[in-house]
């Protein structure tokens, strides 16, 4: 620090589902940040998640030193890679969010249509990344043109930064070097796509001391760290039909009933009826399509999801 003065932080927050690339699109904006000149923070936040589950991860840029890490809980821009996810008041997407606050979503849904369905008070863009990374990557991997997105939005980095952080996050992942250049064109086309608004001039928050806080920890009781459930059958209440990208659809025509969908189905969510035909629970069925590979005779086939959830 320079004269006891903090430089203000700016605070992102991506949210997705497990599988979309959450994790890796917060390490190209902050490595596109940082090969901007950039003083940059990145971190997932891990738990019991699968895919298809709600993830989240943080990105903090600033032109000073960075004196905080944790959870950012007043975004300056939050990054959507599933727009289900505003469905869901757990998934928190929305907390925090102020009037300059950037609010991009993956939907192909106009921002005035979103922004007054779910009363965002934030600043709404939205781009159909979906249909970007099904065209250019043929599946749903949205991590490179997410951040091709957040990048021009907020613009921190001009495109050939961007692309060489592109390049060097897939590299990291070992990714091979025609998948990296299918999602060099994919974050093209995105950040093509996206208005150069840039972040608010007056960050929301920024935590900046120039001595440590001591602060212990309190170790808390089992009972309070964490939720106790007593009801019985609590999956079965909790829908993730809205987790799918792709509907399984069944041909029975064709079906030889030979089990192996029921079989390998990692959620349970197909059955058998009484003839022995297998039936597929959409409330459960997230979307993984090893029935669709699995299949002998080519009985399923996939179709793209095209229904929106209402508000919660």
């Amino acid at each position: 620090m320079q004269g006891g003065t903090a430089q203000p932080v700016h605070h992102i927050r991506f949210h997705g589902r497990g599988g979309e690339g959450v994790k890796v699109a917060g390490r190209i904006v902050s490595r596109a940040g940082f090969l901007a000149g950039l003083a940059v923070q990145d971190s997932p936040l891990y738990g019991a998640e699968r895919r298809g589950a709600p993830i989240v991860a943080f990105t903090r840029v600033s032109s000073g030193p960075i004196l905080e890490r944790g959870y950012v809980e007043r975004p300056d821009a939050v990054v959507v890679m599933d727009d289900s996810l505003l469905c869901h008041p757990e998934a928190a997407v929305l907390d925090g969010v102020e009037a300059t606050s950037l609010v991009l979503v993956n939907s192909a849904r106009r921002a005035e249509d979103l922004k007054a369905e779910f009363v965002i008070r934030g600043r709404v863009v939205t781009l159909d990344l979906s249909s970007i990374a099904l065209e250019l990557l043929g599946h749903h991997l949205l991590s490179a043109p997410s951040a091709g997105f957040a990048v021009k939005t907020m613009r921190l980095a001009p495109w050939d930064l961007l692309a060489e952080a592109v390049r060097i996050e897939l590299g990291d992942i070992a990714l091979p070097a025609d998948l990296v250049a299918c999602n060099l064109r994919a974050t093209r086309r995105a950040f093509d796509a996206a208005p150069p608004l840039g972040l608010s001039e007056h960050p929301l928050r920024h935590v900046a001391l120039p001595f440590a806080v001591p602060f212990v920890l309190p170790r808390l009781p089992a009972r309070i760290a964490a939720p106790s459930i007593v009801a019985a059958a609590t999956s079965a209440l909790r829908s993730t039909a809205d987790w799918r990208v792709w509907r399984p659809l069944i041909d029975l025509g064709r079906c030889s009933r030979c089990f192996l969908c029921f079989a390998l189905c990692p959620e349970g969510a197909i059955a058998l009826d009484a003839d022995n035909y297998p039936v597929i629970d959409y409330d459960h069925c997230k979307g993984c399509l090893v029935c669709v590979s699995e299949c002998p005779p080519h009985a399923i086939h996939q179709v793209r999801e095209t229904e929106v959830c209402a508000p919660v």
